[in-house]
């Protein structure tokens, strides 16, 4: 599912039965929120995995430089996470 459906979750509480109810119905099982949560998981450590065995390390996950140093309107801020965080964030 697109991220965007984040949106229409959050405004509309039933929405997110209907996506759970879809994704059951398209696994042939019932499904809950926390489901999702460890398929959405799994997905990302499969992705994970893979880019791992296609030879991408960590040094990959990176934005270019100019993201850390160039402010970007209309807030003018810059990118801020170390890289250190970066390499913990599908540590769950």
């Amino acid at each position: 599912m697109c991220l965007f459906i984040a949106f229409a979750i959050l405004d509309q509480p039933e929405t997110f039965q209907a996506l759970l109810d879809m994704l059951g119905s398209f696994h042939g099982i019932s499904m809950t929120g926390d489901d999702v949560v460890a398929l959405g998981k799994k997905v990302l450590l499969a992705e994970r995995d893979f880019n791992t065995r296609a030879g991408f390390t960590k040094h990959h996950d990176r934005l270019p430089r100019f993201f850390y140093n160039e402010p970007i309107a209309p807030h003018n801020q810059t990118f801020m996470m170390k890289d250190e965080e970066l390499d913990e964030v599908f540590n769950f």
